[in-house]
């Protein structure tokens, strides 16, 4: 029966929702007056915001309405859409709710879906950027409208700047401790509190590589499934593919521009 999905129906659904979302968030981004926003922790180091609940809403709203079935599996919420269970939309409504909630740029929107293990469409957006990617599995990559390639800014890891995203204060002494040590190979680290920021720049040819430590699903298959089309890796830290069957967390991604991929796989 999936075999038979429609394909330009899922993408249509993934970029209306994720045009949703950037309306939603971008009504809510307040720089000038960061105060204003409701925010509260659901955990420790679990920052949500008014914005987030909004952006889900949106979201939700419309994959409901495009009628495939399945679940959808969201950082703040989870719906059944049916009791097939082979396909989950993968959903991080605000992927960067702390540099959001102090007026920072770096901040995204991600949609993907997944049959079984397997990406097979997905819609980021950079709503403050303007900046909008969007992907099917086999079918290539739109950028804002247009088909899009890209290409990687450095070729040596020695001068290229890396994304590195660690996942809360407990991560981060798990990894200074020991796990970072290919550090300094690179000419600069960039952290953004966000995975589809950096993500999308990789993606768009701005970075070379970015490194995700202590990561759910939900807050990168979108881009990981744009990146892979494009040619950019995606692998754990072992060089390894990534089984995206699981809603567990990641221990680690890392997602480069091949030559840069495969020098920072050698570094680690």
């Amino acid at each position: 029966m999936h075999n038979e999905i429609d394909v330009h129906q899922i993408q249509v659904a993934a970029d209306s929702a994720t045009a949703a979302a950037a309306e939603a968030l971008l009504d809510r981004f307040r720089p000038e007056n960061i105060d204003s926003l409701e925010a509260f922790y659901k955990s420790s180091n679990a920052l949500v915001t008014g914005a987030d609940l909004a952006s889900d809403k949106a979201i939700i709203g419309i994959l409901k309405a495009a009628g495939v079935p399945g679940r959808i599996l969201s950082e703040e919420s989870e719906t059944s859409l049916s009791s097939d269970q082979s396909l989950t939309w993968l959903v991080d409504p605000l992927c960067g709710t702390v540099p959001f909630s102090t007026g920072m740029d770096h901040w995204g929107v991600s949609v993907a879906l997944r049959r079984h293990r397997d990406l097979i469409a997905a819609s980021v957006v950079l709503p403050s950027l303007g900046e909008r990617l969007s992907g099917v599995k086999g079918g290539g990559v739109i950028v804002n409208g247009s088909p899009f390639s890209s290409f990687s800014p450095r070729e040596k890891l020695s001068e290229s700047t890396v994304g590195l995203e660690i996942d809360g204060p407990d991560e981060w002494r798990r990894k200074l401790a020991s796990g970072l040590e290919w550090i300094p190979s690179v000419s600069q680290i960039n952290t953004f509190a966000s995975a589809a920021y950096p993500l999308s720049l990789v993606c768009l040819g701005r970075l070379p590589a970015a490194v995700f430590y202590g990561i759910e699903p939900v807050h990168l298959a979108g881009g990981a499934l744009i990146a892979a089309e494009l040619g950019i890796k995606v692998t754990d830290e072992d060089g390894e593919a990534i089984d995206w069957s699981s809603d567990m967390e990641l221990p680690a991604v890392v997602v480069g521009w091949p030559k840069i991929h495969d020098q920072l796989i050698n570094a680690m």
